[in-house]
């Protein structure tokens, strides 16, 4: 499991103050109202290793506009200053992370765990596809995309630890 969770991107500047546009990964973008510190990196798969000798940031405020939020990071003040951060990656700590409810997971937990029913082994978690009903599980079958609602009736148990899931099916899902 890892210990930094990715929460946006940056993909532009906004204004003359220095401020940046994020374009955001996490499910619930008023998540940003709540960010004190974070990390900036240029890779979006960066492992906990990559972590011990950057800086931490620190958010002066933010704003929306439609699906994106403007993020004032302080000590950049000026265009020339966030310029070089276009294209880079924003990063928080697990333990600065919304605290999850019972069976509600990070995406990032999800993708790769080995997705068993019964004992057989069916495929890995590549994916999980959002929908206003319920997250959906992608799971890579037989060289092809199974789709599995993340819900009761087909996720019999989530082991994070282990790196599993066990579902069970109805006739002509598999």
């Amino acid at each position: 499991m890892r210990n930094f969770l990715r929460i946006g991107k940056i993909i532009s500047l906004h204004g003359i103050k220095g401020e940046v546009k994020i374009f955001p990964t996490t499910d619930d973008i008023k998540r940003f109202d709540d960010l004190n510190k974070f990390y900036i990196v240029d890779n979006e798969d960066a492992k906990d290793s990559m972590f011990c000798d950057k800086p931490i940031y620190i958010s002066e405020g933010v704003k929306y506009i439609k699906n994106t939020c403007i993020l004032k990071i302080k000590g950049f003040d000026k265009i020339e200053d966030s310029t070089k951060l276009i294209g880079q990656n924003i990063y928080i700590s697990r333990a600065d992370a919304v605290k999850l409810e019972v069976n509600e997971y990070f995406i990032m937990d999800l993708i790769g765990l080995k997705c068993f029913k019964d004992d057989e082994l069916i495929g890995n978690v590549k994916d999980i596809m959002t929908t206003k009903a319920n997250s959906i599980l992608v799971v890579d079958y037989d060289k092809k995309d199974l789709l599995i609602p993340m819900v009761s009736d087909f996720v019999e148990k989530v082991d994070i630890e282990n790196s599993i899931i066990k579902i069970k099916t109805i006739e002509g899902l598999i």
